[in-house]
């Protein structure tokens, strides 16, 4: 876990924007537009003051460096923040700092020079209630604001600034002997004034009193730009140093924050320079806007300010939110999101064992995307995986997340469903459809293999489960039992070539087997020189999106088969808009049980994707995307006529479970001539149901034998209420890790169901019920 923790060190989250980094302040840029964008110009004001101290001078004179990075250049015209904060600095109505009842501090401050890095250093410093002196050689403050402003204005900007802060102003006072204000061991004499810290702030060509410049080392080789004078700090900054005007009072408001760690901790250090930004911004969010001019010609109008505060894409390295379900969902962004995992994963045994993270790391839907689209590569992903394993371990994750999952798998993998066969001979290839793709329909996988029996006779078949479930789950212990029996298989068959109908299966095996040889059955039909029959008048007419699955991705090979066999079959398929890089359908991991709505929330991000109807090759996506209604055949559908319209109805799970036993006797008599030996799967009660229903049943994915348990446990203790307005009885039964609950009416022949929901809950049940004594053990 510490690996998969320790690589968000380079996450570019934080990282500012490239015209918050260009600013000799690092102004909080986003947070201005933000609030200008919100109308509030009081507090966009305040953010601005708090970063430069001084914005009437700063507005006027920077020559905006932030524009010059602007990404907006690039297609019309840079964002012009300046004129915004001019327009805030105009508009704005409470413009005097707050007056804090701080106590005054003992500890004393110098300036010598009251240019603007001057008087920004002692601006910040006398608002910490630090006592502050400036020493000024002329009789003006101002330096060389004095050839760029009116000298009133400046004045009554740092009126306004210095309002409720004190300090002492000393106008013609040269300081030519820097050791007359430190602190030494010399120090004598009783008029001797003396300072904890001193700034130098001499301007262009000033004197330096023999402090080193921060380009320079020592005599002990550190780097210059401060000194000690006995126990006085002395630092030296602003336009002596040769900055420009702004990056001299931004030195000057720095200096001011390692002026008081020195006074607090005796901390001496120079403010380090920053590391480039690492934000990549977004292009894709730009679109043509053309900058608002402000009818006066100066100012924007507080309309006009808003206006032009939409124009900028709030440049952020947000590469996760753009490709991550799970972040966008969530609203978490990856940093923290790794803190909600690493506390998960503690044991439950510990003083902290929360687990924030439990509900997303078991929806998480595996995708990998967000590795590939973050500029760092940050796994994501891989630290979801890994928690689950951990959670599990710890007993952290609910069982009834996992139960219908390991449930579907089980009975997969059972004999109901379950086939390995050869040929006779063990053939090099073996035809592994995916325990999904039969549920499906059995024609799904009864029509090509009998397809790959006409080119290879022996090619052997492997039905059931790759294990993905328990992968899902994080139980290591039962995933790697599943991983060895399919292992066995594979070698009881003579170690063929895997034919693989579900890339999900293909990625699978890949991972864990990887000594196992496998192939797409797409690039199989392509290699072996597939004959599409002829399509539907519709299907030539319309014209479909390739939707290819999240377990796809980066797979030419099968994508481009893919391709070649509709365009084959003569049926029109573009493109989606990024291709292959959208992300999973919403099957993934356990989401549909742990976290529905974000199951729901990732289907219809993908359905959105365009207008046109879907051609899929994973069996999950046509399901996906049939239950909520957007049209999605299947690849095969195309090549083999099995539902080529898409109208069949998707199967609810024991309509799956049907399927998965037809498929099996269907492939013992008609490829192997062979009667069945096994007992055969039904209810032990006829069920009816409206279709509202049984959409429930789907969605809530509950089993028509579960339903039937309820009913027999009701009919068997008495243990059910009867609604005489309705003639209807409602029951439960714990199946399992959920409660599952059952509104019916006895029929002449079975039941009819009316309602049925489950919840988590377990209800302790009572020893006596309707009168009489009852078993409590069910």
């Amino acid at each position: 876990m510490q690996n998969y923790y320790k690589q968000f060190d380079t996450c570019r989250e934080r990282d500012i924007p490239a015209c918050a980094d260009a600013c000799p302040f690092k102004m909080d840029i986003l947070t201005v537009q933000e609030r200008i964008a919100k109308g509030r110009f009081n507090a966009a004001y305040k953010t601005i003051r708090d970063c430069v101290v001084f914005p009437g001078i700063v507005s006027e004179l920077c020559p905006a460096y932030c524009e010059n990075v602007c990404v907006r250049k690039s297609i019309d015209a840079p964002v012009q923040i300046r004129r915004m904060e001019k327009s805030v600095v105009a508009s704005a109505t409470r413009k005097t700092s707050n007056k804090y009842n701080l106590p005054a501090k003992k500890k004393t401050v110098a300036v010598i020079g009251a240019g603007l890095s001057g008087m920004g250093f002692a601006c910040r410093m006398a608002s910490k209630k630090y006592p502050v002196t400036i020493f000024e050689k002329n009789d003006r403050i101002g330096g060389r604001l004095i050839e760029l402003m009116e000298e009133s204005a400046y004045l009554a900007e740092f009126d306004l600034q210095f309002a409720n802060e004190k300090y002492e102003l000393k106008f013609n006072t040269e300081i030519q002997d820097l050791r007359r204000l430190c602190k030494t061991p010399d120090d004598a004499s009783d008029d001797k004034e003396t300072f904890d810290v001193i700034y130098i702030a001499t301007g262009k060509g000033g004197d330096t009193f023999g402090v080193p410049l921060p380009d320079q080392k020592t005599e002990t080789g550190e780097t210059g730009g401060y000194m000690t004078v006995g126990d006085t700090a002395v630092f030296v900054g602003g336009e002596l140093c040769g900055r420009d005007l702004m990056h001299a009072l931004a030195e000057g408001i720095n200096i001011a924050s390692s002026a008081e760690g020195f006074l607090k901790a005796k901390k001496l250090d120079y403010p380090k320079q920053s590391e480039p930004t690492g934000c990549v911004p977004d292009e894709d969010k730009l679109t043509h806007i053309p900058p608002v001019a402000p009818k006066d010609g100066k100012v924007f109008s507080e309309e006009e300010c808003v206006a032009e505060a939409e124009r900028c894409i709030r440049c952020q390295c947000d590469a996760c939110a753009a490709q991550c379900d799970l972040v966008a969902y969530f609203d978490k962004m990856p940093v923290k999101m790794r803190d909600e995992i690493f506390l998960s994963c503690k044991p439950a045994g510990s003083l902290v064992h929360k687990s924030p993270a439990r509900k997303y790391v078991a929806a998480c839907t595996m995708c990998g995307l967000m590795t590939e689209g973050c500029p760092e590569h940050i796994d994501l992903c891989g630290m979801v995986k890994y928690a689950r394993h951990k959670m599990h371990d710890a007993d952290k994750v609910p069982a009834a997340y996992r139960q219908y999952f390991v449930r579907d798998m089980a009975f997969a993998n059972g004999e109901y469903a379950a086939l390995k066969r050869t040929m006779g001979n063990k053939g090099k290839y073996a035809f592994f459809p995916g325990c999904n793709l039969g549920a499906l329909d059995p024609q799904y996988v009864l029509k090509p293999y009998k397809w790959l029996l006409s080119k290879q006779p022996d090619t052997s078949i492997l039905l059931r489960c790759c294990s993905v479930p328990v992968d899902w789950d994080g139980n290591s212990g039962k995933h790697q039992e599943e991983i060895e029996a399919l292992r066995q298989d594979w070698v009881d068959l003579g170690k063929p070539t895997l034919i693989m109908a579900c890339m999900s299966c293909q990625k699978h095996i890949r991972e864990y087997l990887p000594e196992i040889q496998t192939v797409s059955l797409y690039e199989v039909l392509d290699q072996w020189g597939f004959e599409p029959g002829e399509t539907t008048e519709a299907d030539q007419e319309m014209m479909y999106a390739i939707f290819d699955p999240c377990s796809a991705r980066n797979e030419e090979g099968v994508q481009s088969a893919v391709r070649k066999l509709i365009s084959g079959s003569g049926v029109s398929a573009g493109e989606l808009p990024k291709g292959d890089q959208h992300g999973c359908c919403g099957f993934g991991g356990m989401g549909s049980v742990a976290a529905p709505e974000f199951a729901e929330y990732v289907a219809r991000q993908r359905m959105e994707l365009s207008e046109n109807p879907y051609i899929v090759y994973c069996s999950n996506c046509k399901d996906i995307f049939c239950d909520r209604g957007k049209k999605a055949v299947h690849v095969l559908d195309i090549l083999f006529g099995i539902d080529p319209d898409g109208v069949k109805s998707q199967p609810d799970p024991t309509r799956r479970r049907r399927n998965r036993v037809a498929l099996k006797e269907q492939l013992l008599k008609e490829i192997w001539k062979e009667e069945p030996q096994m007992k055969a799967y039904e209810n032990k009660y006829p069920l009816t149901m409206a279709d509202g229903v049984r959409e429930k049943v789907n969605k809530q994915k509950i089993l028509e034998e579960d339903i039937c348990a309820v009913i027999d446990n009701a009919e068997r203790t008495g243990r059910k209420t009867f609604d005489p307005n309705t003639g209807h009885y409602k029951a439960y039964k714990e199946i399992g890790h959920i409660t599952c609950w059952v509104e019916y009416a006895p029929l002449e022949q079975g039941y009819e169901i009316h309602n049925l929901y489950t919840h988590r809950m377990k209800i302790e049940l009572e020893a006596v019920w309707n009168g009489r004594k009852t078993e409590t053990h069910l």
